[in-house]
């Protein structure tokens, strides 16, 4: 772990985000790394359940920013830069490893990686901590999500350890939160663009309540996805899901973030 990072190992646990809040609760200052052999009860954005075998990597990071919620935008951006940087450190060919909005990490166009970030504030005015949950694919994944996924293993044709993963991890997390300027989004929105999967090509969008087609074309300097409609007209989504066309029409086990 980078120096002043701490780090707590867990052979089971129910979700290494369950643990982090309930940590920082507790009044654990962090930052601090929770980290999971396997979840008995990991999940993913809305709730969605998360395989959770032994082999991957199930981590989350508590830390407690100065920060204003309304500074976030970024964090998902960053986690998820920092996520693919992992994987290539790893092993995987840079031109394989893509982002997908708004949290998802890919490889080859099959979700390697997912991201759940958390967080409790005081006021509107000061965070009390943020916990950011993130789970690998390293060694299996699951046959019948509702997006393809693959895992790093299968991708590079060898076994990566999870403690090498967790090392990677936790360093270039640490670098890029600490060189992290909130005034700036618009250089990570640049860099998260340019290694973005499903721009300039029709996707299907879900958000709540709507599912549509249209053409993202980048992120903006306030996270939000730009996106073109059948007839020229432009859209801004803040939350929402990305699919090949006609995928999310499908039903299965959906491999979001895991915690």
């Amino acid at each position: 772990m980078p120096h002043g990072v701490g780090a707590r190992f867990f052979e089971v646990c129910s979700s290494t985000n369950r643990l982090a809040s309930d940590a920082a609760l507790e009044g654990l200052q962090g930052p601090c790394w929770f980290i999971g052999g396997a979840q008995e009860a990991g999940r993913g954005r809305r709730g969605r359940a998360w395989t959770s075998e032994p082999g991957n990597l199930y981590a989350s990071l508590l830390f407690r920013p100065s920060l204003k919620p309304a500074d976030m935008a970024a964090l998902p951006f960053i986690c998820a830069l920092a996520v693919r940087d992992t994987f290539i450190a790893l092993g995987a060919d840079a031109d394989t490893v893509r982002c997908k909005w708004p949290n998802d990490v890919l490889i080859s166009g099959k979700k390697a990686s997912g991201i759940l970030i958390e967080s409790s504030a005081r006021n509107a005015d000061a965070l009390d901590f943020v916990v950011i949950g993130i789970g690998m694919n390293l060694a299996h994944f699951p046959a019948d999500a509702l997006f393809p996924a693959t895992s790093l293993a299968t991708e590079i044709g060898q076994a990566v350890p999870v403690q090498d993963a967790a090392s990677h991890l936790a360093r270039i997390l640490y670098d890029r939160l600490n060189a992290w300027n909130v005034a700036d989004f618009a250089a990570i929105a640049r860099e998260w663009t340019e290694v973005a999967w499903g721009l300039g090509c029709p996707v299907t969008l879900r958000t709540t309540g709507e599912t549509f087609t249209g053409t993202p074309v980048r992120l903006e300097a306030d996270g939000a996805l730009l996106v073109t409609l059948d007839g020229g007209h432009e859209k801004r989504l803040y939350a929402g899901d990305v699919f090949p066309v006609n995928t999310a029409e499908q039903e299965g086990n959906e491999d979001a973030s895991h915690h």
